[in-house]
């Protein structure tokens, strides 16, 4: 919030501090993964894959900056509590994360269907934890195969 309150610094700058360059050192404590994979991230493909926010932390963080900004708000716990909320990820292909944007994350719009983790064949599983998980969010070894 202190960062939004500097000249020339627009709330979705301040947002990107979080997304782009903070969380790299808080990922591992807090984003989570959900469990939840895309049939499309399922089938053995060389594709691109993704860690997908569904929850929407960008546009999330970005609209509540500029509501403290606008109210003259100073309430770190909110954002924080936010955070925390909102860092949950389902693994799914590139193209699915772009659609699911344009969606404004309506799965069933962007074409999306998500199939638990028990359902993978063990071997995807490895691999998608080694590739996606392992290091990346904070219950990766809920997960390890």
């Amino acid at each position: 919030m202190w960062l939004s309150k500097r000249p020339n610094v627009t709330p979705g700058r301040a947002r990107a501090w979080y997304t782009h360059i903070m969380a790299e050192a808080v990922k591992r404590k807090l984003r989570r993964f959900t469990g939840k994979v895309s049939e499309a991230a399922a089938a053995e493909s060389d594709g691109p894959l993704m860690l997908e926010h569904f929850k929407r932390i960008q546009t999330t963080l970005t609209a509540l900056v500029e509501k403290h900004r606008t109210e003259r708000l100073s309430a770190p716990d909110a954002f924080i509590k936010t955070l925390v909320e909102f860092e949950h990820v389902h693994i799914v292909t590139r193209a699915e994360n772009y659609a699911a944007m344009r969606a404004k994350g309506n799965y069933r719009e962007a074409g999306i269907v998500l199939i638990p983790w028990k359902k993978l064949p063990e071997k995807r599983r490895a691999d998608l934890w080694k590739k996606m998980l392992r290091g990346k969010v904070a219950n990766a070894d809920a997960f390890k195969i």
